[in-house]
């Protein structure tokens, strides 16, 4: 009797894992496939087996490490294909699809990541070869802003003076300006010859010079007779 349990509790467990299970293989997708591409899952199913709402747990596997990463834990059999938002590091992985009587693997899919992903730049100089960024250049000044003040003097800059104050007396001339016209200095040996007189006439000298020698002759004239 015992027996005859025991040989009926296999034939159901038998009969139940084989109405339990519906997909027969797991496609492999045609790789590589990239981040956050979306790439077809597909699968077919035992002959004469009706999915109908029944339901499987989809996972990826890394082969190098062997962590199990969820895909969907609830994907309807019936439709036999299942559009995989890929969402899992770069590397090589093995999808599996649990329709309740055991996981059905695919073969191996690589994932890399996306094209044209920037590269970091290098640090300046850091190699030897890249010569350092040059320092930009200092902005303008805001207009209406004053003007800088000139480096201090190097000997050649004479800075502007300031305006004299209202009132104040005119600056003295510079001793480097014109200089004044000095009178000669007559030398040691030169004697001062006096000017010249003129050798006009007498009366040119003496106005009334005329009027005296006038006199002088009806004088003479009368002490005659």
């Amino acid at each position: 009797m015992t027996r005859l349990l025991i040989l009926a509790t296999i034939i159901l467990s038998v009969i139940s894992y084989a109405s339990a299970q519906i997909v027969d293989t797991l496609n492999t997708p045609i790789g590589p496939v990239t981040q956050g591409a979306k790439v077809a899952v597909t699968w077919a199913l035992l002959p004469g087996a009706d999915a109908g709402t029944a339901t499987g747990d989809l996972s990826a596997t890394d082969s190098a490490t062997k962590n199990v990463l969820s895909i969907d834990p609830a994907v309807p059999l019936a439709p036999k294909t299942y559009l995989w938002n890929v969402q899992v590091p770069p590397g090589t992985y093995t999808l599996g699809l649990n329709d309740g009587s055991g996981l059905k693997q695919s073969g191996e899919v690589v994932v890399k990541a996306p094209a044209g992903g920037a590269a970091p730049a290098p640090a300046p100089g850091g190699d030897g070869k890249t010569a350092p960024a040059p320092a930009p250049a200092p902005a303008p000044p805001a207009k209406g802003a004053p003007a800088p003040a000139p480096a201090p003097g190097d000997g050649k800059t004479a800075a502007p003076s300031a305006p004299p104050a209202k009132g104040a007396p005119a600056p003295a001339p510079s001793a480097t300006g014109g200089s004044p016209s000095t009178p000669s200095t007559p030398t040691g040996n030169s004697s001062s010859t006096p000017a010249a007189v003129s050798t006009g006439s007498a009366s040119s000298i003496f106005p009334g010079f005329d009027v005296v020698l006038s006199l002088l002759s009806v004088a003479v004239a009368m002490s005659q007779f």
